[in-house]
């Protein structure tokens, strides 16, 4: 009954907030006292969730795009739309699974979270095939891909999908089984004329530089790997620093909107400094870095990742 009092509640609150934005909802088995929504790296807003579960966030202006929200020390990344009213249910015991979303804007955020458990069912059946034959794999692959944009096409039959939405959850489909492609060439080994038949099918609706994506991690997984795998493939370094240096540069030529490069850029940094090289090898990188990087708050960041790691 409270819980059918609460959709009630939401109903009419969204009705007497037609130019705002809700976020609301029920948590069950709360690990944290507050929700925290962010859009990128900013909190957007905070609340308490009180002492039944219930919460709900109120949003004056809402730059449309992929958002996430936190229930420490969970997270989820969602969709948010001008004049979207979401009210979300689920249960901490088994956060993805019991997501549910009600409200306007829910239908596509029921269907990204479908496309992200889809992607992690799919991660079981890829990684116990990662041994198997070119022609076999990409069979795999593109089998996997195919059957989740199939359902995409057939959800965008009966819903009205805004140009962002569409990006996000395209991308959401493709990043994660490019990404597994580049895993099976760096395991297997794979000569780049392998790797260009893999890819093939794909090279058109690949984006280098998605703003929209930028805090996306399947995405910047994907261009971490493709770099990699680019620098490698070349095969034109000596050392390990060398084969460092060229993934910044290569990074830097790559990509041109600086904030998804700089995203790429803090990927590599924080990866090479957790081998914990010793520090004459780390001080290198570090100059080659801010060398290479022009993002003035990212360089401190890590240059004091690095002072910490001495």
């Amino acid at each position: 009954m409270k819980f059918k009092y609460f959709i009630l509640l939401f109903i009419l609150t969204s009705c007497f907030n037609e130019n705002k934005s809700i976020f609301g909802g029920k948590v069950l088995n709360t690990t944290s006292e507050y929700i925290s929504i962010y859009k990128e790296d900013n909190k957007v807003d905070e609340t308490s969730i009180d002492n039944l579960g219930y919460f709900e966030i109120v949003l004056d202006s809402v730059k449309p795009g992929l958002y996430s929200f936190y229930h420490q020390p969970e997270f989820q990344h969602f969709i948010l739309d001008k004049f979207d009213n979401l009210m979300i249910r689920l249960n901490t015991l088994d956060f993805d699974e019991s997501l549910v979303y009600t409200g306007r804007g829910s239908s596509k955020n029921n269907f990204l979270m479908d496309v992200f458990l889809r992607n992690e069912r799919d991660e079981v059946i890829i990684n116990s095939n990662l041994d198997k034959s070119v022609a076999i794999f990409k069979k795999l692959i593109d089998s996997l891909y195919d059957s989740q944009y199939k359902f995409y096409k057939e959800f965008r039959i009966n819903n009205n999908v805004s140009k962002t939405t569409n990006d996000i959850i395209e991308s959401a489909i493709l990043y994660p089984y490019l990404s597994k492609y580049h895993s099976y060439f760096i395991r297997n080994n794979l000569n780049e004329n392998n790797q260009n038949y893999c890819l093939s099918d794909y090279k058109k609706k690949i984006s280098f530089n998605n703003e929209n994506l930028t805090h996306f991690k399947p995405y910047i997984d994907f261009l971490y790997l493709h770099i990699y795998n680019d620098v490698k493939n070349n095969n034109n370094f000596i050392s390990p620093i060398d084969f460092n240096k060229l993934r910044l540069i290569k990074t830097d030529k790559m990509i041109q909107s600086s904030n998804v490069k700089s995203r790429v850029l803090r990927f590599h940094a924080i990866g090479f400094l957790l081998q914990r090289e010793k520090d004459s090898t780390n001080n290198q990188f570090i100059k080659i870095f801010n060398e290479v990087s022009k993002d003035k708050k990212l360089n401190l960041e890590i240059f004091n990742l690095y002072n910490e790691m001495k």
